[in-house]
């Protein structure tokens, strides 16, 4: 294995370890953003929201590869390759992407959830509310809403379809990253999710996160997440999302794949997910550490519609050689009010230092960025 050719719709993240791992990498991606061609060896843009398989069937055989991994939206895909594909199986993957099949199996499990009832099967007057809605399937949280009465949800329902009903509950969002090798799994790192006004005006998109997370539930989420993953049999590098709230720990989500805490948990940990990603194809799991620093991101959202002249994008290229910017668009794009602008990066001794390190580097740009 020496060729590693990444398909999703942001690579950027996935080809930054693999290409420090060592490998040849190259992307097929829907993005495009500046550095990544700074990072791979080759890229292949498409610009289609929804490509066909042709189409990205014709973009790899520009590439000459030995290795395909699957990235973010593309762990569905069935590519018809004979190549090896380092990914979950896609049986596994659909299962646990589906959010009333994955509240079931947990239920099955005895492992804390909340509620979750298919949108189409309530009866909205004997519901508690506020409630969340949530895409059946999908991640990141950009299209999840908070119902906050019987009206609003019997309009809900009407214009949403293959949504999920969870029970709200207020608390602090955190995830494991794990490294799992079909029946066993080591958590190697936790990390704090973040989403504040100065980032998105979407209250429940995510938005970055800060690794390590310090708190007293810390030991077991990652008790719970090694259990589910390994009952699972998931394989690679995979994420296992939990809430802590008044009344303690839910597992939210589990999410098979490579995770946007990813660099976070490399600067933070000193480590390589893409090598033990790797490994676990041959068995083999890490040997689990602890943070040498506190390392964090920050997804900075168009607050309106943001035109990125040759100035705006040159700045933000020097941030990202300078460590501390990633997506930076390129000259000439024009980024719609609510998408992904950028993402800084801050590192520090302390939580606090972290935190106030990404406010400040994101409200600063944010000015510059929107006049």
């Amino acid at each position: 294995m020496r060729d590693v050719l990444v398909i999703g719709y942001n690579t950027r993240h996935i080809c930054r370890s693999a290409k420090r791992a060592g490998f040849n990498v190259f992307s097929i991606e829907h993005f495009g953003d500046r550095d990544i061609f700074d990072t791979a060896d080759g890229v292949a843009i498409f610009e289609e929201d929804e490509p066909t398989f042709e189409k990205i069937k014709g973009l790899m055989d520009g590439f000459e590869y030995d290795t395909i991994i699957r990235g973010p939206g593309f762990e569905l895909w069935e590519l018809n390759t004979d190549f090896p594909v380092l990914n979950n199986g896609m049986r596994v993957a659909e299962k646990v992407s589906d959010k009333f099949w994955l509240a079931e199996y947990l239920k099955e499990l005895d492992v804390p959830h909340p509620a979750t009832h298919l949108i189409g099967d309530v009866n909205p007057s004997e519901l508690d509310y506020p409630v969340m809605a949530k895409p059946r399937r999908g991640a990141g949280g950009v299209k999840n809403l908070l119902i906050r009465d019987c009206e609003e949800l019997e309009h809900t329902k009407t214009v949403l379809e293959d949504f999920i009903l969870q029970e709200y509950i207020p608390g602090v969002t955190a995830s494991v990253s794990l490294i799992a090798s079909r029946g066993e799994a080591r958590s190697i790192a936790t990390s704090e999710q973040i989403s504040f006004p100065w980032l998105t005006d979407m209250p429940y998109a995510y938005a970055g996160n800060i690794t390590p997370f310090v708190d007293r539930h810390v030991g077991l989420m990652e008790e719970l997440a090694e259990v589910v993953a390994a009952d699972l049999e998931l394989v690679g590098s995979n994420g296992v999302d939990f809430l802590i709230g008044k009344d303690g720990l839910v597992l939210l989500e589990v999410n098979p794949r490579f995770q946007g805490t990813l660099e976070t948990v490399e600067e933070a940990y000193g480590l390589n997910l893409f090598s033990m990603h790797v490994d676990s194809f041959s068995g083999i799991l890490p040997e689990k550490r602890g943070a040498r620093i506190f390392a964090g991101k920050a997804v900075l959202f168009a607050g309106q519609d943001v035109w990125i002249d040759d100035d705006k994008s040159d700045m933000l290229f020097r941030c990202h050689k300078k460590g501390v910017a990633s997506d930076v668009p390129m000259r000439g794009t024009l980024v719609a009010k609510d998408g992904p602008l950028v993402t800084f990066f801050a590192r520090g001794r302390t939580r606090d230092e972290v935190f106030l390190g990404l406010q400040n580097i994101t409200e600063n740009m944010n000015n510059i960025l929107n006049n």
